[in-house]
């Protein structure tokens, strides 16, 4: 005999820590860029290795692989967010817009019910909790005291769309295996994986003074998008606080026209400061 489980509605959803003050966070901390997801160091891409290789120097990479082009000025996307700590293991899906160092607006929502929305822009932050209809409001100051990452919008664009590079203010050491590049700052804090196949950024790690590893951000699955070739699986963990989260890409639309980065929350909405958290 089958049996079926009630239609579930969104008072019955098992929110148990609140999106807007956990869910949130998390997908800003991996886009700015905070200790981040590791895979193998090995992630590879289909072609041929340049006839160079192993014998590029780290300008010769560093202009291979280069920053975003002034002409993307915004993106739209379709994913779906996993995020696993000690507290939870979960998958959400996310709306996410943003306009290069300006706005970036995310929905999140759960079998079909919107759990919360954010809006930052270059000096506040929002978050509305949609099913406790409450804002959390602050400047990005204080969205830094509660957020555990610097809150630089040009970083979460770069991030998000898997379009990091090293900065040319480091004199980068250049290592190689059969297949990738390593470049490594002078105490080998800072490394960035390319595979020059490809000249993608695929991962890049951090790991502090005394040797412990901070921070792994892990870029994968490769496919064009508008003359663009963009990463699909965007990874990441926090080794400290044994957290990861990963950001499946459905859809990539660059350059959209007509986004909304309108909250849409009524006035009459309570309103929290973020630093009273």
């Amino acid at each position: 005999m089958l049996s079926f489980s009630p239609l579930r509605t969104a008072e019955s959803l098992d929110w148990t820590l609140p999106v807007c003050s956990t869910l949130l966070p998390v997908l800003l901390i991996l886009a700015l860029g905070l200790p981040g997801c590791t895979g193998s160091d090995n992630t590879t891409a289909p072609g041929l290795l340049p006839s160079a290789f192993p014998n590029h120097s780290a300008e010769e990479i560093r202009a291979a692989v280069p920053p975003p082009a002034d002409t993307l000025q915004r993106f739209a996307a379709d994913a779906r967010v996993t995020v696993r700590t000690p507290d939870q293991n979960r998958s959400f899906n996310a709306d996410i817009r943003q306009q290069r160092a300006d706005s970036l607006f995310v929905r999140f929502s759960l079998f079909g019910f919107e759990g919360g929305r954010m809006l930052m822009t270059p000096d506040s932050v929002f978050m509305y909790d949609s099913r406790k209809q409450t804002l959390r409001v602050g400047p990005i100051a204080d969205a830094q005291t509660f957020l555990p990452a610097p809150i630089v919008s040009g970083e979460a664009f770069a991030n998000l769309l898997g379009l990091i590079t090293p900065d040319a203010g480091t004199n980068w050491s250049v290592t190689a295996d059969s297949s990738h590049y390593y470049l490594s700052d002078a105490d080998d804090t800072r490394r960035w994986t390319v595979d020059p196949r490809s000249w993608h950024v695929v991962q890049y790690r951090r790991r502090s003074s005394s040797g412990d590893l901070l921070e792994v951000r892990q870029f994968s699955d490769f496919k064009p998008v508008q003359g663009l070739s963009l990463p699909h699986t965007v990874t990441f963990r926090r080794p400290v606080d044994d957290a990861y989260a990963q950001l499946t890409y459905r859809s990539i639309t660059l350059n959209p026209t007509g986004l909304s980065y309108d909250l849409g929350v009524s006035p009459d909405v309570p309103r929290t400061p973020i630093r009273s958290r």
